[in-house]
């Protein structure tokens, strides 16, 4: 589906229902959704109706570093039928612009290996990349003890 008419709006509690309705209760299960002052979470909206969002907090390092953090992507999610529009782009862009406002020097995220086609969109928005496994149990229920593939991304603002 192709439209030019995608707005971009801060996610409330209306929009937040419609992304549960869209994309399942896990987006609520796994708190993927951020908000407050220290947080960005924004939805493109096509017709009254989120077709993605994109959410951003703030995120400390392991010890040593526990005093630095930095901007952190939660969630980027764009239904199929808008993919490829550059909407994943502009969110990303917007998120990226609120995190150097804020004072935030790098913004980075964590994806699965089953998201493979966000890898050249990673790469051509600046963002270094490093493969990695996580453990299960720190990212979904049901997983416990299982390796999951996936990579890094991380870019200097």
């Amino acid at each position: 589906m192709q439209n030019t008419d995608i707005t971009f709006k801060e996610i409330d509690r209306r929009i937040e229902s419609q992304i549960t309705e869209i994309w399942g209760d896990w987006v609520l299960e796994y708190s993927c959704l951020h908000y407050g002052e220290d947080c960005c979470s924004l939805a493109a909206m096509w017709d009254s109706e989120p077709v993605g969002f994109i959410s951003v907090y703030p995120l400390p390092f392991p010890e040593p570093l526990a005093d630095y953090r930095d901007a952190y992507i939660d969630d980027l999610e764009v239904r199929k039928e808008f993919r490829r529009q550059k909407i994943a782009s502009r969110l990303l862009s917007m998120a990226e612009q609120w995190s150097k406002e804020h004072g935030y020097r790098q913004i980075r995220s964590w994806s699965s290996d089953d998201k493979i086609e966000a890898l050249s969109m990673w790469k051509n928005l600046g963002y270094g990349m490093c493969p990695a496994i996580m453990r299960g149990e720190s990212v979904k229920k049901g997983f416990e003890g299982k390796p999951i593939y996936g990579f890094y991304v991380v870019k200097p603002l």
